[in-house]
């Protein structure tokens, strides 16, 4: 098993360092950059959601992200201080979700839906989340 972790605070800055990290760690181990690209943009979602929406860009809030490959199966970790969400008062398409502007919402949410198998959210002792995503590898699954 192949296993990779990053901490960072809750900032959006914080983005480019996540997306390097996510590269830098799968690219030798998903040969294909297609599949690749989508799991880094999955990873960027769920964590811009939780910077922006649970974690109100609160610097000080920590987060973990954390890659686990298990033969042809990626699992990817979120742990964050905040609440978890409910994926599913999300429609399965993106939708006028928001009351103060006429920008779709829940586009975030429908991206990592349409690119990784499963994903599950749990409330952990003291009221703050992981985030459960995973990812099979194999070719049959890679479009």
């Amino acid at each position: 098993m192949y296993k990779a972790s990053l901490q960072f605070g809750a900032t959006t800055d914080n983005l480019p360092i996540i997306r390097h990290f996510v590269q830098a760690h799968l690219r030798p181990r998903i040969p294909n950059s297609v599949m690749l690209n989508q799991v880094t943009v999955a990873i960027e979602e769920l964590c811009a959601n939780s910077i922006l929406h649970g974690n109100a860009e609160d610097p000080q809030k920590e987060l973990r992200l954390e890659l686990r490959l298990q033969g042809e199966t990626l699992h990817i970790y979120l742990y964050d201080p905040a609440p978890p969400y409910d994926l599913h008062s999300y429609p399965s398409k993106p939708t006028l979700l928001r009351a103060n502007t006429d920008r779709p919402g829940g586009f975030g949410i429908y991206l990592i839906r349409r690119i990784v198998d499963k994903i599950d959210i749990k409330r952990r002792r003291g009221g703050s989340s992981v985030y459960h995503m995973v990812k099979q590898l194999t070719h049959e699954n890679s479009s």
